[in-house]
Formats: C-alpha cells, structure tokens, sequence
C-alpha cells in the first residue's frame, strides 16, 4: 500500500491553540507554574505572520506565539515552534534565533522560545544559537522537547491531553509505510477517548487532532468509521457519530464513488461508440 501523507502541523497548532495551559503543563511545567492564568492569553497570530515573512529563512514551519502575563504581572511573549523533520536540520537553531530576535525587533517585547521535536533522530537535540569571537558574543538559549523521549506506558496512563497528541504523532510516525497498522492504531486511540473519563467537548476535539494527524486512504478511513459507529451504537452514545464534520466527509467520500463509476460508465460507452460506431438509446 503506498505511503498517504501525514498532517502533522495543522493538528498541533489547533491543540496548542485550543489548550494552551494543558500544552505548558504537560511539556514545561515550571513556564506553566510561573504564569498568572487569571488573565486570559492572547494568540498573536497577526503578530508572528511579521515576524516569519521578515526572516531570511527559505523555509516555513509550524509556529504560535501566545501574549501572557507572569504570576509578577510581567508581560512575556512565549514563541514555539513544532518541528517535525525527520532529519537532521542545520538551519533549525539559527531559525529559532531568527524568529526570536524578530520578535523583540518587530515589538520590543520579551519573547521566550520553545520547540517540539517530534522528528526521529534520537542524536539531534539543539539548544541555542551562537556567534561571535571572544568576549564579544551573541547566544540564544531555547527549551526542546524530544517526543522521542517519552514511555508510550507513561503516556497511556496521563490524563493530559497531549499525552494523546504525543501517542498520535509517534505512532504515525512508526506506521508511515504500513497504514493499515495504522488505521489499527488510530482506532485504538480514538476509542481510549472514551475510556478516560473526557467530556464530549474534549473528546470531539481529541478525535479531530488525532483524524487529521493519523491520515488514511479512503477504504481504511471507512473501516474506522464504521468501529466508532458500531462503539457508539453499543455503548449508547453519540459523540463523534453525530459530528457536522464527519457527515460532510462521509457525503464527500460517497459523491467521489458514484463520480468514479459514471467516469467508468461514460469511458466504456465512448470505447463502444469507437467500436460499434452506433449503439442502442438504452445504453447511451
């Protein structure tokens, strides 16, 4: 089966945009401590759009810059950045030095920046960006995180909601050239929802990151669809069978079949026509 391509990006922004202050605790829970969650953060979205576009990188990647206040009431910007290159990345600590020093450029306003990697080199773990000679120097100094790093045992067993985001990223990582293990996968994990303990609202939303990230071709997607089905119409709920989104698809996918055979109708009868010349009203 060939290889589908997995959305990586699009579901972490939308969890970390979603749960912010999960996001801090689960991965850097001394920022998390230190911040004054009375006072609502704000997503500068418009913000790190100047920053990025005024870089001199080649590249772009999947960023969230968030405005919040400490528990001193000091106002900080907190950048992070989610890599999810499977090799190593020579440009990545001068990126985030980039971005950084653009930020208080740009604003003039204190910017802390931390990464997600979630690539599959053990070995590569930057940490700052330096130059310079002698005494004269610039360095940036940046907390990561290696997803790599984390016991799926750990991670089954945590109520946090990226404990699920981690476990999705890993494993479709490990099943990107065996997707029906990954469909097994993305089944399993989409049904751990319910054995949590989450409220609908968090469980529809975990459901969503984890359908985006964990990408399937069509015949496989229908097998899931249809276990979640089958488990909500068991355990007498209706969570995700009821969701706007899901029914769109499903009428998306059945208007692609019945396009695919009219194509398939239409073709054989132009190779008749070819053929016969002329052929009966009833089959045209």
């Amino acid at each position: 089966m060939t290889e589908t391509t997995a959305n990586y990006d699009e579901p972490w922004k939308a969890a970390i945009s979603e749960y912010l202050p999960s996001f801090l605790n689960f991965f850097y829970p001394e920022i998390h401590n230190s911040i004054n969650w009375k006072k609502t953060p704000i997503s500068l979205d418009k913000e790190l759009e100047q920053i990025t576009a005024s870089a001199t990188t080649e590249k772009r990647y999947a960023d969230k810059l968030f405005q919040v206040w400490l528990l001193d009431d000091q106002e900080i910007w907190i950048l992070i950045h989610i890599e999810v290159q499977s090799q190593y990345d020579r440009e990545f600590s001068q990126r985030m030095f980039i971005y950084n020093y653009r930020a208080f450029d740009l604003y003039n306003k204190p910017v802390i920046s931390l990464a997600i990697l979630g690539d599959d080199n053990p070995s590569w773990r930057p940490s700052y960006y330096e130059y310079g000679l002698e005494k004269s120097r610039m360095r940036l100094d940046f907390s990561i995180v290696k997803l790599l790093d984390y016991e799926w045992e750990e991670l089954s067993t945590n109520n946090n909601v990226f404990a699920m985001i981690v476990m999705a990223h890993l494993k479709t990582k490990s099943t990107k050239s065996n997707l029906t293990e990954r469909e097994e996968w993305k089944w399993l994990l989409v049904r751990s929802l319910y054995e949590r303990g989450l409220s609908k609202f968090d469980i529809i939303n975990l459901f969503k990151f984890i359908d985006k990230m964990m990408t399937l071709p069509p015949e496989l997607q229908q097998n899931l669809e249809s276990k979640i089905n089958q488990y909500e119409e068991e355990q007498k709920m209706e969570f995700l069978s009821t969701m706007e989104e899901r029914a769109i698809e499903r009428g998306q996918q059945l208007g692609q079949q019945i396009g695919a055979k009219e194509t398939c109708r239409q073709n054989i009868i132009d190779l008749l026509q070819v053929r016969f010349l002329s052929l009966p009203e009833t089959l045209v």
